[in-house]
């Protein structure tokens, strides 16, 4: 059958108005163009807000007689009796700032407009929004607020939200604040925030103020539990490190107390350069708190040198944490030369919860090892779950890395893989990548 045949026209006017809203807002999203011109005129006709959602979906319709008239009613819908139908269609109202195939610069910013003189009972009658939309909510009323002591108020009591971008909209916006007191009062606020990032930059803009006595902030936020700010801070002190250097070791010396505040006192003895600092941390480095383990370990690792490396590397690599062993394949990876790796496949072919950092530490060293490494974890129990993946993960990494090594592999190297591919039905019962087996052939080794 031909298009033309297939078809729908228009419904005439009669019959239009002879609809209910529901199904005029169907019409509207008809896929004949005739339909959704008819629907729109009635809808902007009958002045009826149910029809909003519809005219704001339509304002973004390729047929330019569809949304010109619907662009033109939604104009005459910018009533304040109408404002809890638009703020059910705040979905809509999204979708508008969507459109690329209309100019509706005009269009939105008569919403915003319209929107922000009515932005309380916007807020009151609006359903549950998402982060997007509540930013975007957020920003009508900061535009809206031009009184300083009220923009002052908002600013304070927003930045410290736990949404990073409304914080950062906070943040800039201190700049519309006249009163140098007016602005060091939101920064102050923020050096408050939950965030890390919103302390850290709050830190940096009280700083900058030349008017501000930043030192009995600085003071505290020495002791701050993101390392990120506690460098800031300390790095930013001229006098009173001789004090700082004294609250650190009361509380590392105080018994019993909280992991946090002992990592933060360690922290700052470090970046005061303070000797007791390498002491305190070999004196902590069994501690059962993951993070002043791991800040232990990590001075002492940055401390070691000669053979002190290896061993501090393999303890790490032994760690029941992952974030301690974690540290260990990160510094390896920059670096740091690799352990005995005789005695790193031992450890993870033992305790298999460490074969995965183990295979990423063996990834820095020879290429026959790690294969052999993931070959002999396969000889026994299946592997499963993540460690399945990994397996499988490294056995394509290892076939892309091998076509730009020309290491040999040694001779007991060469024997142990081949006595292990002589069983690869055993092993791998769905067979081996075919790179592994053309590496393979091409060093001779099977």
């Amino acid at each position: 059958m031909k298009w033309w045949k297939t078809r729908t026209e228009a419904l005439p006017a009669l019959e239009m108005q002879a609809l209910d809203a529901q199904a005029l807002v169907g019409l509207a999203r008809s896929c004949d163009g005739y339909q959704r011109e008819m629907a729109v005129a009635e809808l902007v006709r009958r002045a009826d807000p149910q029809a909003i959602p519809a005219l704001l979906v339509c304002v973004g319709d390729w047929v330019s007689e569809v949304r010109r008239p619907a662009e033109q009613g939604l104009v005459t819908f910018m009533r304040d009796e109408f404002i809890a139908q638009w703020a059910h269609a705040l979905p809509e109202v999204a979708f508008v700032y969507r459109v690329r195939r209309a100019d509706l610069r005009n269009l939105k910013s008569a919403i915003e407009q319209f929107l922000a003189r009515n932005i309380d009972a916007l807020e009151q009658h609006a359903p549950s929004l998402d982060d997007e939309m509540r930013r975007w909510v957020f920003k009508l009323r900061l535009q809206r607020t031009n009184d300083q002591p009220a923009l002052q108020e908002l600013l304070c009591r927003t930045v410290r939200s736990n949404d990073l971008l409304t914080a950062l909209l906070c943040l800039n916006a201190a700049d519309r604040l006249q009163a140098p007191v007016s602005r060091r009062a939101v920064f102050e606020s923020a050096s408050r925030s939950r965030l890390p990032r919103m302390r850290m930059m709050a830190l940096r803009e009280l700083l900058s103020l030349q008017e501000h006595d930043a030192r009995p902030l600085l003071r505290g936020m020495c002791f701050d539990t993101s390392a990120a700010v506690r460098s800031l801070a300390v790095g930013a002190l001229v006098s009173e490190r001789d004090e700082v250097s004294a609250r650190a070791k009361e509380i590392l010396n105080k018994p019993g107390g909280e992991a946090r505040w002992t990592v933060s006192a360690l922290h700052v003895l470090h970046l005061l350069e303070d000797p007791q600092a390498i002491v305190l941390a070999r004196s902590m480095a069994q501690s059962p708190a993951v993070p002043l383990r791991r800040l232990a370990r990590w001075l002492m690792l940055s401390a070691a040198q000669g053979g002190e490396i290896d061993e501090q590397l393999t303890a790490l690599a032994a760690d029941p944490s992952p974030k301690m062993r974690r540290l260990a394949v990160d510094h390896i990876r920059r670096g740091a030369p690799l352990p005995n790796p005789d005695a790193l496949m031992r450890m993870g072919l033992e305790r298999r919860e460490l074969a995965m950092d183990v295979m990423a530490m063996l990834g820095s060293g020879s290429p026959w090892d790690r294969l052999l490494f993931v070959m002999q974890l396969l000889d026994g129990e299946l592997p499963s779950g993540k460690l399945r993946n990994a397996i499988d993960v490294e056995f394509d990494a290892w076939g892309k890395a091998m076509a730009h090594s020309y290491v040999q592999p040694r001779r007991d190297q060469a024997a142990r893989l081949a006595a292990l591919w002589g069983r690869r039905p055993e092993l791998l019962p769905r067979g081996f990548p075919k790179e592994v087996e053309y590496h393979l052939h091409a060093f001779s080794v099977i």
